[in-house]
């Protein structure tokens, strides 16, 4: 009677652990990183920047690419944290890094045509008026 009892026992909280296994948690879903874009300061933006000496160019794309000449830092994209206001943004000119990508924030300004790296002034060539 006893063995029977304690058999008893023992299946009932086999089944009682067994109904109240909680299922795996679903696994959260990855972060979407949203990219800001604006067509009209993509294009206002576009162009050759040269620095006083004319030695270092940064020649900015708008499908998000960025050539440079003569600098120590290769830049290869640039991008925007967020929708620019006016004529005046920050950006930043991204480079490869050891492990990451490295961001460096600029400050542009499309009515003067400036490009401000670390404390450096780069500019657009002026276009002629006909």
């Amino acid at each position: 009677m006893k063995k029977l009892t304690l058999m008893a026992i023992a299946m009932g909280m086999l089944a009682f652990t067994a109904c109240t296994e909680k299922k795996p948690a679903a696994a959260p879903a990855a972060q979407v990183e949203e990219v800001v874009t604006d067509s009209a300061f993509q294009q206002a933006i576009a162009g050759e920047y040269k620095s006083a000496d004319g030695k270092r160019i940064i020649t900015v794309n708008a499908d998000f690419t960025v050539k440079t000449t003569g600098l120590d830092k290769d830049y290869f994209k640039w991008d925007m944290d967020v929708k620019p206001q006016g004529p005046s943004a920050n950006i930043n000119l991204i480079r490869k890094g050891l492990d990451a990508e490295v961001k460096d924030m600029v400050s542009v300004d499309t009515e003067e045509g400036t490009l401000i790296v670390k404390n450096e002034t780069y500019r657009k060539a002026v276009e002629e008026k006909k």
